[in-house]
């Protein structure tokens, strides 16, 4: 139990922790001819973010798509489900209705039977009483359970799915880094609190 609540403390406090980003500084080459493989650098990595945003822009179209074909799939199976549990739902409400009934006979009999254990010191009764007791907490434990009510998907959910996919992560900042480095320049990372910094 104490090593529960020493984990839960630990991630309480991580979470309350520092927040890094790591920011580069670019240190150009010290010859003007390097000039030329830097602009090129710049280039490529121009080229290559609006190719990630034109990619990722096509991911939200394509996920747009995508959700509404799922959206049918998900319905459909939405309706399934919410048949199958309004049958569960009729079953449960007579099987409670049993359950209470049950529960009500027993408890009368158990009050009957204490009353005559304690008053006449009868030991048919007392035996009755305690199989009734007995009885009665098995059937507290075996009170008949609601079922599970399907949740109807909305597009805008299936939609966030989709799109959780598209990035605009495209490695663009790494390639430039390399080819920076590759022109002769310095690339010096530096981390930098963001958040519950000291």
């Amino acid at each position: 139990m104490v090593r529960l609540i020493l984990i839960g403390i630990a991630f309480l406090l991580a979470g309350c922790g520092p927040r890094y980003v790591i920011k580069n500084e670019y240190i150009p080459p010290a010859s003007a001819v390097s000039q030329t493989c830097l602009n090129n650098c710049s280039h490529i990595r121009q080229g290559c973010q609006n190719q990630c945003q034109q990619n990722y822009q096509y991911c939200l179209d394509d996920a747009y798509a995508k959700a509404k074909a799922v959206e049918v799939n998900e319905q459909r199976a939405y309706e399934m489900a919410y048949s199958r549990y309004q049958m569960d739902y009729t079953e449960y409400q007579f099987s409670l209705q049993r359950w209470q009934r049950d529960y009500y006979d027993y408890s009368r009999d158990l009050s009957h039977y204490q009353s005559q254990c304690e008053r006449d010191k009868d030991g048919y009764a007392c035996k009755k009483r305690d199989e009734l007791r007995h009885y009665l907490n098995r059937l507290s434990h075996d009170r008949p359970r609601e079922p599970w009510v399907p949740v109807r998907p909305t597009f805008e959910q299936i939609l966030v799915n989709q799109q959780s996919f598209c990035t605009t992560n495209c490695g663009c900042e790494l390639s430039y880094d390399n080819c920076f480095v590759g022109c002769g320049g310095q690339v010096i990372p530096h981390k930098i609190c963001v958040e519950n910094c000291d």
